[in-house]
């Protein structure tokens, strides 16, 4: 009698256990969904051989771009309009920006004018 009690308070514990578990996952999988899918994403542009990769990026406001300078020689990211530059970018450094819902789209290297490329900004 003693064993079968114990089995079924571990039994029962068990269940709690899973229940809960079950209640915790299912809850933290909601709250992206209940926050409007405003998670911030974190994109990546390479700079190799004179040229911007990917040349077109669709990011949403929020998101963060990181261009990271694989050439052997500087470059910079410019906004068309010049509204926003990262200065100089040595070879093997980085720079990053957040996107603002209107900042300028496309963008050029001012040491090589001829690499452009640009973005896409979605709404969220």
């Amino acid at each position: 009698m003693l064993l079968t009690n114990k089995m079924t308070l571990l039994i029962t514990s068990l269940r709690t256990a899973i229940v809960l578990t079950v209640a915790v996952l299912i809850c933290s999988s909601l709250i992206p969904v209940m926050a409007g899918d405003s998670i911030s994403k974190e994109h990546v542009v390479e700079i190799r051989n004179l040229a911007f990769t990917p040349k077109e990026l669709t990011v949403a406001p929020g998101d963060t771009i990181t261009w990271i300078n694989y050439d052997f020689v500087p470059h910079t990211i410019t906004a068309d309009d010049e509204s926003w530059d990262s200065g100089l970018i040595e070879a093997e450094g980085k720079w990053q920006t957040v996107v603002k819902a209107n900042m300028t789209t496309n963008y050029f290297c001012r040491y090589h004018p001829t690499m452009k490329a640009g973005l896409q900004i979605e709404q969220k």
